[in-house]
Order: structure tokens, then C-alpha cells, then sequence
């Protein structure tokens, strides 16, 4: 008679404390999305250069909190935001979906991009802009819960030769 070895348990490895409450979030996850609620869920990867590399999630879906009782307690996340440059323009994209257009009120210097939103869920982003624009040639739409800004950039400006007398 051949004797039969016990297969070990992939996830032995990874301790049970990993999955000491995943019944529980499973359960309050089905809740959640019993609302018949779409989520959403993403993230950016921007690497400018000469900087640190930015992670940036974006979507309706709600975080899990451990200090927190209720899994679901923190459902604002960052808009995902765009920013697209060619020889004239500059346009930035930012998503905020469920946001009436009433409720953005949006500001503008040659380097930044303030977007801010008022009403039931309050936002603020300073964006910094990657060259200098004009902020009185901005035109910005909103639809579809898509904002978008264009600018007109600032012509570079050359070195001056500067005589000495």
C-alpha cells in the first residue's frame, strides 16, 4: 500500500491573520454593492523627470479602514487628472464624476490650476502646470463629468545679451 502525502496548503505560508476578517469584508462588500452602485477603479502612474514617480488612484470605490468600524467609511478619492501639452497648448482633464458643474470653481496664475469643488463633497487640488500659460486665455468645459481647461502657453522666452558699459 502506497502511503498518501497531505498536499500542504498553499496559504499556510501567508499566516491566518491575512484572512482573520475577510468573511467579514466579503459580507460588508455584497452589502455595499447591493446598492446596485457601478464602481469605478483606477490609477495613474505620472514620471515627470528630475522628479519622484506619483501613484494615483482614482474611481468611487470605497476604502476599507482598519481604525474604522465600518469597512466602508472613507468613499472620496482623488479625480484622476491629465495634463497634455503641444507646441501651443496645454490642456488638463480631470475626472469628477456625480459633480454638478455649478459646484467647480476653478482659478488660474501662469504656473497652477486651482480646481476646487463646493456642495456635498468637498475637493481642492492645486495643479501645478508643466510650463508657464496664459490663465486669461483658459477656456474650460465640463460634461460627462469630464473638466477640461485649455491654455494657451507663454511663448519662452529667450536670453537677452545684456552689454556692460
Amino acid at each position: 500500500m502506497v502511503g498518501i502525502r497531505k498536499r500542504k496548503d498553499f496559504f499556510e505560508d501567508f499566516g491566518s491573520e491575512l484572512f482573520d476578517n475577510l468573511e467579514e469584508m466579503i459580507e460588508a462588500l455584497l452589502e455595499e454593492m447591493g446598492e446596485s452602485v457601478p464602481f469605478v477603479y483606477g490609477f495613474s502612474i505620472i514620471h515627470r523627470p528630475g522628479e519622484d514617480t506619483e501613484l494615483r488612484e482614482f474611481g468611487n470605490v470605497p476604502e476599507y479602514s482598519q481604525k474604522e468600524e465600518n469597512f466602508f467609511a472613507s468613499e472620496t478619492k482623488e479625480p484622476l487628472i491629465d495634463i497634455f501639452e503641444n507646441e501651443d497648448m496645454v490642456h488638463v482633464l480631470a475626472e469628477f464624476p456625480e459633480v454638478e458643474k455649478k459646484d467647480l470653481l476653478l482659478h488660474a496664475t501662469a504656473q497652477h490650476l486651482e480646481i476646487k469643488v463646493i456642495g456635498l463633497s468637498e475637493y481642492s487640488e492645486d495643479v501645478e502646470l508643466p510650463v508657464l500659460v496664459d490663465p486669461k486665455s483658459a477656456k474650460a468645459s465640463y460634461k460627462n463629468g469630464v473638466l477640461e481647461v485649455t491654455f494657451r502657453r507663454c511663448p519662452e522666452e529667450s536670453p537677452v545679451a545684456i552689454e556692460i558699459n
